[in-house]
């Protein structure tokens, strides 16, 4: 299947027909039912004490299929996720030698109508970088990171932003979100897809669920992510790495895939280390090899010292020993996001706590600019936020979904040469 490249990076998504082939169509829905049969036997069986008689499935807005929904039964979904019209689509937009799945999903209908949800974009500036660093990176090199969803029935229940991929939440959507953001964006586009029908798109875009229903939605949600391009991909993490047991039903190919993934994963992993520990020698030559190597493309590599700023915290506060002293149940939550607990649970033992203090000193600059603009922004947002809603009882909470990118623009002057000046002191 070719694909509009041009079209993709002006308007930020492409709207697909027949993603599902007609003649696939209900296999791939069959599969999909399947895997809901199971999940609804799997939350009957661990229902809680009070919960309805379901469990967490019927309480849910939304039941989602993951990963771990499939068996022997269904595991030829991944071959359709591994096919031309999604692997081979994202591969054609993201331009990078190798793609990965990052992750398989099913959105569903509950059986509740919930009602609205909230705009937001799959990013967040404390955890990731500031959004127009992102956009910026986006558009200066390639997709490091492509979302689809593909409708097995009719579906218009997602909503998008166009350009908004590469713009930022301008004053007035800003003072819509804190007002309420459950409420059409002007210009908002309600995607209508039919049966076998998808849109892909970089999740930095604006987009909404606008109102969840009882109505019958089953529509496949999956990630994919560069490896070698120009472009560090924001979304570092594989969701299946870590909990793997589906291999074990797909098919030989697929299997295969799925190993070389994991070698491509593992390999940025190992790059990281290596930039790290730059870092921590000192070394601002390897130092720039290292990150050179991580995100080839030359503009835009001060986003890739921000993603790994905020890798490296992460390692930082799993050497603490208030932390480390957890079990790794206890500490999960306590590092758990993007990425997810897991993968810093992986980088975090390569190093000692002496060479984390390291990391956090080297770092401490970066960050201390990092935390100065968002204290800023978001104390200019409460003013306003009270402005808007004199009588409200809590100030709004910039860690949430609609609010989460308003920190927007990278530290003024500080690029990879003043990043390295600042260590080098």
């Amino acid at each position: 299947m070719e694909v509009d490249l041009q079209k993709f990076r002006r308007d930020g998504y492409l709207v697909l027909r027949n993603v599902v082939p007609p003649e696939q169509l209900d296999e791939i829905r069959l599969l999909i039912e399947l895997m809901v049969d199971r999940e609804k036997a799997r939350s009957a069986a661990q229902r809680q004490p009070g919960a309805p008689p379901g469990g967490a499935w019927y309480q849910n807005a939304q039941p989602r299929l993951g990963m771990d929904s499939i068996d022997a039964q269904t595991a030829a979904v991944i071959d359709f996720c591994l096919g031309p019209t999604t692997y081979g689509v994202s591969h054609q937009l993201m331009q990078a030698p190798t793609t990965a799945l990052t992750a398989f999903g099913a959105l569903c209908s509950g059986l509740i109508d919930y009602g609205y949800t909230d705009w937001h974009r799959d990013a967040s500036s404390a955890e990731q970088a500031p959004l127009s660093g992102m956009q910026l990176d986006l558009m200066e090199n390639a997709p490091g990171y492509v979302q689809w969803n593909i409708a097995l029935y009719e579906d218009d229940v997602f909503w998008i932003l166009p350009g908004s991929h590469k713009q930022p939440t301008t004053e007035a959507q800003r003072r819509q979100l804190l007002l309420d953001p459950r409420s059409v964006l002007e210009g908002g586009l309600a995607v209508e897809l039919g049966p076998g029908d998808g849109i892909v798109y970089p999740n930095l875009m604006m987009h909404w669920g606008s109102t969840y229903t009882s109505r019958l939605r089953r529509t496949i949600h999956l990630g994919y992510r560069s490896f070698g391009g120009d472009i560090f991909s924001y979304s570092h993490h594989l969701e299946w790495y870590y909990n793997d047991s589906f291999l074990q039903h797909v098919s030989a190919p697929a299997r295969d895939f799925f190993a070389s993934s994991a070698a491509s994963y593992n390999g940025e992993l190992d790059q990281i280390v290596a930039t790290f520990g730059a870092l921590i020698e000192g070394d601002e030559g390897a130092f720039r090899a290292h990150l050179a190597a991580l995100h080839p493309g030359p503009r835009c590599r001060m986003v890739s010292v921000v993603l790994l700023c905020r890798i490296a915290n992460k390692i930082v506060a799993l050497h603490k020993p208030e932390i480390a002293r957890l079990s790794l149940a206890e500490r999960r939550p306590l590092l758990d996001g993007s990425p997810p607990a897991a993968y810093i649970e992986d980088l975090g033992p390569r190093f000692t706590a002496a060479q984390a203090g390291v990391l956090e000193r080297r770092l401490a600059p970066l960050n201390n600019r990092l935390q100065e603009d968002a204290e800023r922004v978001q104390r200019h947002y409460r003013e306003i936020y009270a402005e808007l809603k004199p009588a409200a009882a809590e100030p709004p909470d910039f860690e949430s979904r609609p609010l989460r990118t308003f920190n927007s623009e990278m530290p003024a002057d500080f690029a990879v040469d003043e990043f390295v000046h600042s260590w080098k002191e």
